[in-house]
């Protein structure tokens, strides 16, 4: 990535602001979180109604992309992006990430503070950080066949389950997160309080019906949220993985290479699929600038392209993905190249060198 040749002609700051704009908007945000809202209801009235198990199997795919929209419509919030009001960011936030199972508070401190702050830098940001040879070697087995799991090309699913949402995201301990409040507590109640009601709803929709529990609760509770995991946990690989994508672990060294910038990727996926997730493919513009709410991304990557157009931006296809998985698996981080398991150099990277 060379996006630092251009490093004394802008600033982070003042480079997008002007898409920051839309977000004092009322109307559209709202609407777009009872849209989301009503599209999860549908796809879970299908689920439960339908007598058609193919019908059944189509709400749950409804329910998933919904629960896909209605976290991003949290993101955003989190970021303080979706309203102009805080308060409404907060409660609306809470309420979008409620189907995703996720505690907005810990979200907040683990996404905006570390990931944001620090994304990229080994030690602060824990979002898909590869491991060194050195460090992969020493782990013990169980977790280097894990690691050697989620980076097969089909394991995001069970990174983003176990790595983040157990660990860091729901009731998580001040091992993971560094610290203990009462906030983290509260919002991982209200989670399991919405989860619980989630699946009585099921139950008691199943028994009025004379349905099978079983089959209800697996197509419209717990098979919308594995398959939630898995969406999210491929889409944060992408955005932070790639054989032109650096890692570090000196912090002078990430400041000069504008890592917010540089570090991450927007990746076109077929058929325009990546529009229905409300922008967040867009990543370049939204670290650059986090404030910048979703319905201006598009937008603001456009400005980014056209200023630098050496950053990571492709279309994903079936060979392209491939290249990513097999040729990241582990980092030097002393000579930036991405390695295979067996320490064998799969691609060096660029370094960008901006004045920070």
């Amino acid at each position: 990535m060379q996006a630092g040749t251009q490093a004394n002609t802008w600033n982070r700051k003042a480079l997008l602001c002007s898409f920051e704009t839309s977000r004092t908007q009322i109307l559209l945000p709202a609407m777009v979180l009872l849209l989301d809202i009503a599209f999860c209801s549908v796809g879970t009235a299908i689920v439960l109604l339908a007598d058609n198990l193919l019908l059944k199997l189509l709400g749950t795919l409804v329910v998933t992309l919904a629960i896909v929209r209605l976290f991003l419509v949290g993101h955003d919030a989190c970021h303080g992006s979706f309203f102009s009001s805080a308060r409404l960011n907060a409660v609306c936030g809470r309420i979008a990430f409620l189907p995703s199972l996720t505690a907005f508070s810990l979200w907040e401190m683990g996404h905006n503070t570390a990931h944001h702050g620090f994304n990229n830098l080994k030690g602060r940001d824990q979002v898909w950080a590869p491991y060194s040879k050195a460090e992969f070697d020493a782990l013990p087995g169980y977790r280097r066949a894990l690691e050697r799991l989620y980076r097969s090309g089909l394991g995001w699913g069970a990174y983003y389950l176990y790595e983040m949402w157990w660990k860091k995201l729901f009731f998580a301990s001040k091992k993971e997160v560094g610290s203990s409040r009462r906030k983290y507590k509260l919002d991982s109640l209200l989670v399991t309080a919405f989860a619980a009601a989630w699946v009585g709803g099921v139950v008691y929709a199943a028994a009025a019906t004379e349905q099978s529990v079983a089959l209800l609760v697996t197509l419209a509770v717990i098979v919308p949220f594995l398959l939630w995991n898995g969406v999210i946990g491929f889409v944060v690989y992408l955005h932070h993985t790639n054989p032109g994508i650096a890692w570090f672990q000196n912090r002078q060294e990430w400041q000069r290479n504008r890592a917010y910038l540089t570090s991450t990727a927007c990746v076109r996926f077929p058929w325009g699929m990546d529009r229905l997730m409300h922008n967040i493919m867009e990543h370049n513009a939204h670290h650059l600038n986090p404030g910048i709410p979703m319905f201006s991304l598009r937008e603001a990557q456009q400005v980014l392209r056209d200023k630098f157009p050496e950053l990571c931006d492709y279309r994903i296809t079936r060979r392209t993905y491939m290249d990513v998985v097999q040729r990241c698996k582990l980092y030097d981080f002393a000579n930036h190249q991405w390695l295979d398991f067996d320490g064998k150099v799969t691609a060096r990277v660029t370094l960008a060198n901006a004045a920070a």
